[in-house]
């Protein structure tokens, strides 16, 4: 077993992303729904592998991160003053959400807040997407303003947040690798150039980082050294088959292949679909569903350590204008086998993300 492993096996809860699943006693339906949560509705079918699915939520009445189970009850909850836009989970079980109204909060499985790290504090504009380290701190994406030509542009930074000390410190930004007169498309303004919508890590240490507006992903070296390559989109080193639009949550998975939901954004045939490319840019997987779904924000994928993926579109019809709807998530075999089936209805605006987790611990 990998160190990695070793640690996440460690967790109480953890997201699942190659390991052994952690036993737990399972959480039980919650009783007492905040009432804009109440107002949702939860349709489940099949049999999930994971426990629990994070479900990022927004709705007229309640923006905040919402676990349920396979029949999809909710379990575990987390009201946000803004939107919730990403998660990860540190080695004590605790959860680091970004709320995009307050910043990072650490959060126990019991609700409570241990720790905070304001937008004010950081200095920064936090957004998007956050991941723990194997030192256990936490890389967030935010933005980088500086003016190479003398005119101000909205970049991208990667920071780096020690919870215990209370310490940030800039990691990387994308000033340093790439530039905004070249590497930009139709949808990069100076107030907003690259559109970085998703952090992780890679089996080497290396970091993989979505480019919205680029339609690409790069892996930055270990310790930040450097792009190793950009994959599919604008002045790529790799070239993909059948390319990705406004992707996000690039993920590697096994044999080094990467993994994005494709949401389609400029595509001219209306669908988004899960894709899987190997090291070379050659497509080597793509699922969409039957009855199609158009999900051109948000959204995302997510290999399984039995090989099956996690899809989930996040967008009702017509919110943006073209997507089709319904706000849905699929576990699905690699022969594309549809095992599980969620929607999620009611009073509901939108969901970032939705996130197989093998647990979620008890205080």
């Amino acid at each position: 077993m990998s160190s990695s492993c070793g640690r996440a096996i460690a967790l109480l809860a953890f997201i699942a992303t190659g390991c052994e699943a952690l036993p737990t006693e399972p959480l039980p339906p919650l009783s007492d729904l905040p009432p804009g949560l109440a107002a949702m509705s939860f349709t489940a079918t099949g049999n999930a592998t994971a426990r629990y699915f994070m479900l990022e939520l927004r709705s007229a009445a309640f923006d905040g991160f919402v676990a349920v189970n396979g029949n999809g009850e909710p379990v575990w909850t987390f009201p946000t003053t803004g939107s919730p836009f990403g998660f990860t989970v540190r080695a004590n079980g605790n959860f680091v959400l970004h709320d995009s109204g307050r910043g990072l909060v650490e959060v126990r499985p019991d609700g409570k807040v241990v720790r905070e790290l304001t937008r004010e504090s950081a200095g920064t504009d936090i957004h998007h997407d956050v991941t723990v380290t194997p030192q256990n701190t936490v890389l967030f994406i935010s933005t980088d303003v500086q003016s190479p030509n003398g005119t101000a542009i909205t970049g991208e930074a990667i920071r780096e947040w020690l919870p215990e000390s209370g310490t940030v410190v800039k990691r990387w930004t994308s000033f340093d690798a790439l530039d905004p007169d070249v590497d930009r498309s139709t949808r990069s303004t100076d107030d907003d150039w690259l559109h970085a919508n998703s952090i992780a890590l890679g089996s080497r240490g290396n970091i993989l980082l979505s480019l919205h507006f680029l339609d690409q992903v790069i892996s930055i070296a270990p310790g930040f050294d450097g792009i190793e390559w950009r994959l599919g989109g604008v002045n790529a080193d790799i070239v993909v088959d059948d390319p990705f639009s406004g992707q996000h949550t690039a993920q590697e998975v096994a044999g080094g292949n990467i993994l994005v939901f494709d949401n389609g954004f400029d595509r001219a045939e209306p669908y988004s679909r899960a894709v899987e490319y190997d090291p070379s840019g050659r497509l080597v997987w793509e699922w969409r569903p039957e009855r199609g779904n158009w999900a051109r924000v948000i959204s995302g994928a997510r290999r399984l350590p039995n090989g099956n993926t996690v899809v989930a579109f996040g967008t009702p019809a017509d919110s943006p204008p073209g997507s089709t709807g319904p706000i849905e998530v699929y576990e699905v075999t690699r022969a594309g086998e549809v095992v599980w089936h969620l929607e999620v209805g009611g009073d509901v605006r939108s969901m970032y993300r939705a996130t197989p987790l093998t647990g979620i611990g008890r205080r």
